[in-house]
């Protein structure tokens, strides 16, 4: 298992390679288009010709070849820098979290995959990252919903999520939902392409957007916004402690459910996911696996629900049927 952040693979390669990977990271310009070689996907994918002169496949190559494919073949895991779910370690520099420690737990120790974790600082390349082959997974808790369904694949859901603001301790505004920010005279704040800004917009709420989680707390705790919206777990874990602020009660504005995302051509590897996925929650050790980063049994999803329904069904209708019962 090896970890590589875009400033060291950039120092590590030759300058050929380096013009390569530039063009994977650029941020601004994917225009859909894969490298030439993005996470060894032809290897993946079995595109690499193995056959000899004579096009005929000789017996020991195929032996090797048979067993490289069953064991060690290397993915390209994304994650992004928002506690609990994925982040940098700042004390070891290697990657942790809820979604990182389960996708070690399928991706190595039961398929048998080699993996290197890249962290992506802006939240917004996540999916066209993935669907311009810059890497084969995303392990960043990331909700399911429509719009991201026509851009990528999901897993099974894993974990529910609930809403919260950061905001000045006491709450002086009297803020507890997104209804209530709307004539609120306050500079609120959400992550870029995250469900919050989405829903904000759908209720009226004037709002800005930063690239990352950490930019939120740093904006509320230095006075350049009043409210940062985001996930519950995620401001308890990053700014619950921090002085002069204080995190509100949770609320479920709308279902919202996190898993893995993968290559929408990528069905072969979501389908092995979710076998293993599957066996771990029904023996309960995938709860033990996030529950080390403070996820309980409230988070886990309800029975019943499936990534197929997050994707294709009316939100509204969803939540009337799993969440207000």
């Amino acid at each position: 298992m090896s970890f590589k952040t875009s400033t060291m693979r950039a120092g590590a390669l030759s300058a050929a390679a380096l013009l390569v990977l530039t063009a994977c990271g650029d941020n601004g310009d994917d225009n859909g288009e894969e490298p030439d070689d993005a996470n060894g996907a032809a290897e993946e994918n079995g595109d690499v010709d193995t056959d000899d002169d004579n096009g005929v496949e000789d017996d020991a190559d195929a032996d090797e070849d048979a067993d490289a494919d069953a064991d060690g073949e290397t993915l390209t895991i994304s994650l992004f820098g928002e506690e609990p779910y994925s982040w940098i370690d700042e004390e070891t520099g290697e990657p942790t979290g809820a979604t990182i420690a389960v996708a070690e737990e399928i991706f190595v120790e039961r398929l048998g995959y080699e993996v290197e974790f890249e962290e992506e600082s802006n939240w917004d390349n996540l999916i066209p990252g993935l669907g311009a082959g810059h890497w084969d997974v995303v392990s960043a808790g990331m909700s399911i919903n429509s719009d991201r369904c026509a851009e990528a694949a999901f897993g099974e859901p894993e974990l529910v999520y609930t809403t919260a603001f950061l905001l000045e301790e006491g709450n002086p505004a009297g803020v507890e939902n997104f209804e209530d920010l709307v004539d609120a005279d306050l500079d609120v704040i959400a992550l870029s392409g995250a469900v919050e800004s989405g829903w904000m917009d759908e209720v009226g709420v004037d709002h800005d957007t930063v690239d990352s989680a950490a930019d939120g707390v740093d904006f509320v705790e230095g006075g350049r916004a009043d409210v940062f919206a985001l996930t519950a777990i995620s401001l308890e874990a990053m700014a619950g402690d921090i002085e002069g602020l204080e995190v509100t009660d949770s609320f479920a504005h709308e279902l919202s459910v996190g898993a893995h995302a993968f290559r929408l051509d990528d069905q072969d590897l979501v389908d092995e996911f979710n076998t293993e996925l599957e066996e771990l929650m029904d023996s309960g050790e995938y709860l033990d696996l996030v529950s080390e980063f403070g996820f309980t049994e409230d988070e886990m999803p309800p029975s019943g629900l499936t990534a197929q329904e997050l994707c294709e069904e009316d939100p509204e209708e969803l939540t009337e049927q799993y969440l207000d019962d």
